[in-house]
């Protein structure tokens, strides 16, 4: 005889309160187990749905500051707009823009939206041309820029204003006035290959009184040396001979 039946048989052989009692408390057992498990897999469901509400709250819509570079007139309709996006964060980024040029009494406008194909690193900035359609043909008379960029990321952080370590710092300037007379200062900085930055560069004379200054966005190349980032970028600046003579050194500072 196997031991459920040996069971069977003693149970029957008890008084029917005490087989009243232990069918009462073996039913409660199977129920604190089954609820137990279900309260178990709530919580972990709870915990779960938790984790991924976290996790998206955490992505948001970030704006990224825009800088008018210039414009050109293609035809009474069309303007080419030519601007600036950084990426002051931490995190690669492709944004979303909205462009708008007008005059300024908002009779001659024209606007375009449209998503950056290419992603901008972190601390880097990018260089974007648009065709705008001016309304009326007012192409000529829309010379008021304004526009926004945006993207959602989980980054906040944020590199703007963070310091760069300046090193090998060296007069660049003209020597003889047989190309004129210019100044500017080369250098390098502890940043990796392709990082852009803004510099300001001052130069000083013996005295050390600042006698000239130029600001500039930046770039630096392999070896860690900075040059002028954009056709506008006025790394080299032109002078007067007297006063490019009088420069000792330099005082350097970029940010990225």
């Amino acid at each position: 005889m196997d031991l459920i039946k040996r069971g069977w048989l003693l149970f029957r052989q008890l008084k029917t309160w005490i087989q009243v009692v232990l069918v009462i408390a073996l039913l409660g057992v199977i129920g604190a187990l089954s609820g137990g498990g279900a309260t178990t897999s709530g919580q972990n469901a709870a915990s779960s749905s938790a984790s991924s509400s976290s996790s998206n709250s955490q992505a948001a819509k970030r704006s990224y500051p825009v800088e008018y570079v210039r414009s050109a007139v293609i035809n009474p309709a069309t303007l080419t707009v030519v601007f600036n996006v950084k990426n002051d964060g931490t995190q690669e980024v492709t944004p979303s823009c909205t462009i708008r040029m007008q005059d300024t009494s908002g009779t001659y406008r024209g606007f375009d939206v449209f998503d950056i194909t290419r992603p901008i690193s972190a601390s880097q900035t990018q260089q974007v041309i648009v065709q705008l359609t001016i309304t009326k043909q007012g192409a000529a008379f829309a010379d008021q820029f304004s526009g926004e960029c945006s993207a959602t990321t989980s980054d906040i952080g944020s590199n703007a204003g963070t310091g760069v370590v300046i090193s090998e710092i060296q007069n660049f300037s003209a020597t003889d006035g047989s190309e004129g007379w210019y100044w500017g200062a080369s250098f390098k900085a502890n940043q990796k290959p392709m990082t852009q930055m803004d510099c300001v560069v001052r130069a000083l004379n013996k005295s050390g009184k600042v006698v000239a200054t130029t600001k500039y966005r930046a770039n630096t190349l392999n070896d860690g040396t900075v040059i002028g980032y954009g056709s506008d970028a006025k790394s080299l600046v032109d002078s007067t001979k007297s006063l490019v003579l009088s420069i000792q050194s330099f005082d350097v500072k970029c940010t990225l």
